[in-house]
């Protein structure tokens, strides 16, 4: 017990509580060793600071409580941003927020420098306070884990459950489904921006493709449109999610990760090559980071260096490039071309089963790394229309974006001698609030172009939304006799 009043336990703790309570939060999201090794990061990263503060305060008391004081500010940050937005928003803007916060340490240390106290009955307050939260986080996490109760909604389609049918076919085909993040429809660019992309699509016609020009997404944001192309199904049930916008992303990417249409084609005798942003289900997103896999961004995104970073970080570019700000400059660009590289590579191999390949591409989405002649942006361009509202840079990127499109379809038409199904879709499309002509229908506007080797297209029609697109695949192609679902818009608040 009196150990508890001298030794500064809670300086270790506080870190592992940090990694412990984001793992109970995301639990089955993050690998045990993911969180051992982010664990480890900020173990050192403490040491190392309560070793430079023991030096200058020469005391390990003061030392201790800066240290504490310290990482509390650098990991509870988002938590007390996201306070500040719902309840005092003005306070939560970076140029107050850090200012506050700021003054507050420097006061802090000041008057831990000059103090005589010793701080006993505070030693054992945050020693105490942060084992009973590692007890009641381990208690947690092994209760879940013994129950395997993670939650796991069903999606449901309006009383129009997806039922498959046993394929007794002996015609498999590999089938390409090339998804490019926010590649508005020809017709879309036509009517909303005076754009003509016609040249590309003469590029799809002549290559055998059937154009659905007035096709729309369900949804205008990849993280609810994806699990409802997937499932083929409207996620009537995201309203019973608890917990808001974050347990929402968590449901709705494991609806990705376990969806029904991958599950039925393995199934079925398909191998799955994963060549995109998001985990499936055996086949793990191959981006992944140089020190911390992808997954612990669920919890080191609540620090104060990733929500700095994330929001107003590549501010400071134009001051500094150096190897590593470059390489998270290119962080989206040097992402597409591994995993376009990976499907290439993928398709010219040969297999003895039947493949089923997800590529999704962040193109044409920003950042538009790319002006219209193909020549590369300055630095800090991409980053300052990141918001999708600098509609002649994203017309621009567009010319990256189909010579990338036509590069790959054109290998794999000569990989597989024509023999393969290409799907070539947009998950919605270009998200311009004009405020002068706010238009949320051209949000949904998506490109949809498909390839079938025997150029079976009768049961494609011009409109078809996301959620019916692989229930015609699968019908034309695979056997089976799934029915249409109305061919619907659905709003949604924005994700902020």
């Amino acid at each position: 017990m009196k150990s508890l009043r001298t030794i500064p336990f809670f300086v270790f703790l506080l870190p592992v509580f940090f990694v412990l309570h984001g793992y109970r939060e995301n639990l089955g999201y993050i690998r045990p060793g993911e969180a051992i090794l982010l664990t480890g990061v900020y173990l050192t990263g403490a040491a190392i600071v309560f070793a430079l503060l023991s030096l200058i305060y020469r005391n390990r008391v003061k030392a201790a409580l800066a240290t504490g004081f310290l990482l509390a500010f650098y990991f509870f940050f988002g938590a007390i941003q996201d306070f500040l937005k719902v309840h005092i928003h003005p306070l939560s803007r970076y140029a107050i927020l850090l200012p506050i916060l700021l003054i507050a340490a420097i006061i802090w240390m000041i008057f831990l420098r000059r103090t005589h106290r010793t701080f006993p009955q505070g030693f054992f307050y945050l020693n105490v306070l942060f084992i009973l939260y590692l007890v009641i986080d381990g208690a947690a996490i092994l209760f879940h884990s013994a129950a395997d109760d993670r939650d796991r909604h069903s999606v449901a389609a309006a009383n129009v459950p997806v039922t498959f049918a046993p394929y007794r076919g002996t015609t498999k085909p590999d089938i390409y489904f090339l998804l490019f993040d926010a590649y508005t429809s020809s017709l879309g660019l036509e009517e909303n921006y005076h754009y003509d992309n016609g040249g590309f699509d003469r590029y799809l016609t002549e290559k055998g493709f059937h154009i659905q020009r007035a096709s729309r997404s369900n949804y205008k944001y990849t993280i609810l449109s994806m699990p409802s192309i997937f499932n083929m199904v409207y996620l009537d049930k995201l309203k019973d999610v608890k917990g808001g916008p974050v347990a929402e992303y968590y449901y709705l990417s494991d609806l990705i990760k376990d969806n029904d249409l991958m599950y039925w084609l393995e199934t079925t005798g398909y191998d799955i090559v994963n060549c995109s942003i998001f985990d499936l289900r055996g086949h793990p997103s191959p981006i992944t980071e140089s020190l911390l896999p992808l997954q612990t961004r669920l919890i080191t995104d609540q620090t104060l260096y990733s929500r700095f970073y994330r929001d107003i970080g590549w501010n400071f570019y134009q001051f500094t490039v150096n190897p590593l700000s470059k390489k998270e400059i290119d962080l989206s660009l040097n992402n597409d071309n591994k995993l376009i590289a990976r499907l290439l590579a993928a398709s010219a191999a040969p297999s003895a089963r039947p493949r089923f390949f997800y590529g999704h591409f962040n193109i044409p989405h920003p950042p538009y790394y790319f002006d219209k002649q193909g020549g590369r942006r300055k630095v800090l361009t991409p980053y300052k229309s990141i918001d999708e509202d600098n509609v002649q840079d994203y017309l621009d990127y567009l010319n990256y974006t189909n010579q990338k499109a036509e590069e790959m379809i054109d290998a794999i038409l000569t990989n597989t001698r024509g023999q393969a199904v290409i799907i070539f879709m947009g998950d919605h499309g270009l998200r311009y609030h004009d405020r002068l002509g706010y238009n949320p229908v051209s949000f949904v506007q998506n490109q949809n172009a498909v390839y079938f080797p025997g150029k079976d297209y009768h049961l494609f029609y011009d409109s078809i939304s996301g959620v019916n697109q692989f229930r015609v695949v699968l019908n034309t192609l695979l056997g089976q006799s799934l029915p249409m679902l109305k061919d619907s818009i659905v709003n949604v608040k924005d994700k902020k």
